[in-house]
């Protein structure tokens, strides 16, 4: 009898075990350029992809228009000055993407946040290590891609409301005056318990 209560018990904790295990965590794929059901009110990937697809055509024929047939465009960290943290990087990254494929071989666009891995990579052909290739200088801008987001925000009650300011300039590196500028504004209400990483 005491096997057959122990096979029992072993047999309703298996099936216990594997019942939460069914009823676990799951998820699907969404439209990133939709707005999720998870809510909330801060910058999300929808933000992202619709500031971009934005800003890119038109930086792009800003940039077509110059005279000038080689031009050089570095882009600087985006300043985050908002409450979310974030890693702006997710928008040079789309942007820069979308820019090269609409520009072309007229503008090229600096990876300066790749120096420490080119600086290496140089030092060693130097070094013998790995063959050499064409020596060149390293690329100089003529315009940084610069950028800021800001936002005010209010809580009131367990809700909240937080409005976000996404701001471009293109400047030249030469005189400093900005060539092309473009901003994506919302303001998004809500409540306040979403967590964002």
């Amino acid at each position: 009898m005491t096997t057959i209560r122990t096979t029992a018990v072993l047999a309703l904790t298996f099936a216990a075990f594997a019942a939460m295990g069914c009823g676990g965590y799951s998820s699907k794929r969404v439209n990133p350029a939709a707005d999720d059901d998870v809510g909330g009110t801060m910058i999300d990937s929808a933000d992202v992809i619709a500031f971009t697809d934005k800003a890119a055509p038109d930086l792009a024929h800003a940039l077509l228009a110059s005279p000038k047939n080689d031009i050089v465009v570095a882009f600087p960290p985006i300043k985050n000055e908002t409450v979310q943290p974030m890693n702006t990087a997710i928008f040079s990254d789309r942007l820069r993407g979308a820019l090269v494929r609409q520009c072309g071989a007229r503008v090229r666009f600096l990876a300066r946040e790749q120096m420490d891995e080119i600086m290496k990579e140089r030092e060693a052909k130097e070094k013998g290590v790995y063959s050499k290739t064409e020596s060149k200088a390293l690329l100089g801008a003529d315009y940084f891609l610069t950028g800021r987001f800001t936002s005010l925000s209010k809580r009131a009650d367990g809700d909240r409301a937080d409005y976000f300011l996404l701001s471009l300039d293109l400047v030249d590196a030469a005189d400093s005056h900005v060539a092309w500028t473009d901003s994506y504004q919302f303001k998004k209400v809500g409540d306040a318990g979403v967590i964002y990483q």
